[in-house]
């Protein structure tokens, strides 16, 4: 270790530590990443990445790094006990955000080559074998007590800390903050497997069956992974033997020419965090909230956790912008974390019936459902409803209540520059914030004196144009981008650097829109 002062202190290398200090690199913040394992934790535990865990990826550069480990376009059914289909959901198209609704990865790839690419900044270190103890705040920072890998302790200086640091946080302990919530009542065996024999597909199943609720999911190299219910009164240590492992699989594949490399038996949880913030310090990840994976969202509601909190953590240390904004974290994420933990739960409670009466009326239902294509898509959409329409009421932004697009994250549509070169919208954008005009120029929008002010600050500003005039970058006709633009009167919009909107406005509210934002930044005007 080679300092004793540092700007944070993130407690925990798992993926979502390991992002945080990647958006932290990026903006040169001093970082210091405290692991306790001596080596990296490669245990496959989330499989799944979303569109938004996508998009913060993108920004990090870290896509083309991981590509090889990522199946995108997965398509998925919910099968009845009889094999019949209850409704699928089907994704091999990018959505808004640029990307596919599901992409299934590794997760040891992942924490490996986030680690090493840590190496791209001189401002982050990784220590592991090294044990937080405590740790005391104070009005002008955060002193922690470390236990080092020779056993004895040191103090180290932070101006922030945050705990990423899983279920069982030492961090949120130290805080006494409790959790709310309850566990799932069964407990699930969770089974990784590697098959000589794969077909190929990307496809994900859940077995809605009373008699024993369960999954799959295929995975990169020919990997699975595969979940099952035990029932009441089942041993959890005999589930972990090959007998009943190869009992349950050998249905779908050849056991004899698989590899089991995994088999643990979990219990899932949907808790909360009563507060993800508590002075200088903060909670990220399984320590602020564990989700049942019937939704996918565990591990990518931690990473919108650190997308939202890296950005303001690094305006606050190195551009000045008033410590009120980082105390925008626990409002913009609390609810929406909340949310998704009850959309996980309500998927679990039609997968997991284990009463055949339940379970039948279930399969009635569907079967009504799906006599109308109409009621039937609205339903999937639904899912992803919490996913794809994001917004928050609560939060860091000018007007919100006002303009629709105030408070919401803006899609991400693949635009064309006048070389005729396609790319997605971040591109352009940078990491930092971005005034964007809908078939309008913000420089002319604004004028000249107050365009070169936010340019001055490191604001880009884009024009989008979908009417064909050959004005800035091109948009598709007919994008979700113009669906945004169409609910208000704003043309205009100053983007925050997680691509949420802080403030919407046109040619005639633009001056006093941005001067209030400017102050809530803490920009000298």
């Amino acid at each position: 270790m080679k300092t004793d002062k540092v700007a944070v202190i993130i407690v925990g290398a798992g993926p979502v530590g390991l992002i945080l200090a990647h958006i932290l690199g990026q903006r040169q913040v001093p970082t210091l990443i405290l692991e306790l394992a001596e080596k990296l934790p490669l245990e496959p535990r989330a499989v799944g990445l979303d569109p938004e865990s996508l998009r913060t990826l993108q920004a990090l550069d870290m896509l083309d790094v991981l590509e090889g480990d990522l199946l995108h376009g997965m398509t998925g059914d919910y099968l009845n006990e009889e094999g019949e289909l209850l409704f699928a959901i089907e994704d091999d198209r990018p959505g808004p955000l640029g990307y596919t609704n599901l992409a299934s990865f590794s997760q040891p790839a992942l924490v490996a080559k986030l680690a090493h690419q840590l190496s791209r900044y001189s401002s982050v270190e990784l220590c592991y074998s090294h044990s937080l103890l405590d740790f005391e705040q104070s009005a002008d920072g955060v002193v922690a007590s470390v236990q080092l890998p020779d056993g004895t302790n040191t103090s180290i200086a932070a101006d922030y800390l945050v705990g990423c640091d899983g279920g069982r946080s030492t961090v949120r302990r130290q805080l006494g903050i409790a959790l709310q919530g309850e566990s799932n009542p069964r407990p699930w065996l969770v089974i990784d497997t590697r098959e000589e024999e794969h077909d190929g597909l990307r496809k994900y199943r859940f077995f809605c069956s009373p008699k024993r609720p369960g999954m799959f999911l295929q995975t990169p190299h020919n990997t699975r992974r595969w979940e099952w219910m035990l029932m009441p009164g089942e041993d959890r240590a005999a589930f972990l033997e090959d007998e009943q492992i190869h009992a349950l699989l050998s249905p779908y594949i050849d056991v004899g020419k698989t590899d089991i490399f995994r088999r643990r038996v979990y219990d899932f949880h949907a808790v909360l965090a009563e507060h993800f913030q508590q002075g200088r310090a903060f909670l990220a990840g399984d320590a602020a909230h564990m989700t049942p994976p019937f939704a996918g969202q565990g591990l990518n509601s931690g990473i919108r956790d650190v997308t939202n909190l890296g950005w303001k953590l690094a305006a606050v240390y190195l551009q000045g912008a008033p410590a009120a904004l980082l105390d925008s974290y626990e409002p913009e994420r609390w609810h929406h974390a909340k949310e998704l933990i009850d959309i996980a739960v309500t998927l679990g409670d039609q997968i997991q019936p284990i009463d055949p009466e339940a379970a039948a009326a279930r399969d009635a239902g569907f079967a009504e459902l799906n006599k109308s294509p109409e009621s039937r898509d609205s339903f999937v959409n639904g899912i992803f409803t919490a996913l794809l329409d994001r917004s928050f009421k609560e939060g860091f932004a000018v007007g919100l209540g006002g303009e629709y697009l105030t408070g919401r994250m803006v899609s991400q549509p693949m635009v064309t520059d006048a070389q005729g070169d396609n790319a997605l919208l971040d591109h352009h954008l940078g990491n930092d914030f971005a005034i964007v005009g809908y078939n309008c120029d913000p420089e002319e929008a604004l004028g000249e004196a107050l365009a070169a002010q936010w340019q001055a600050r490191g604001v880009r500003l884009v024009c989008l144009d979908d009417t064909g005039s050959g004005s800035g970058l091109s948009l598709p006709p007919g994008s979700h981008f113009a669906e945004l633009f169409s609910q208000g009167e704003a043309n205009l919009v100053l983007l925050r650097p997680d691509r949420f909107c802080m403030a919407a406005f046109n040619s005639n509210t633009a001056a006093k829109t941005l001067t209030r934002a400017g102050e809530l930044l803490g920009y000298d005007s």
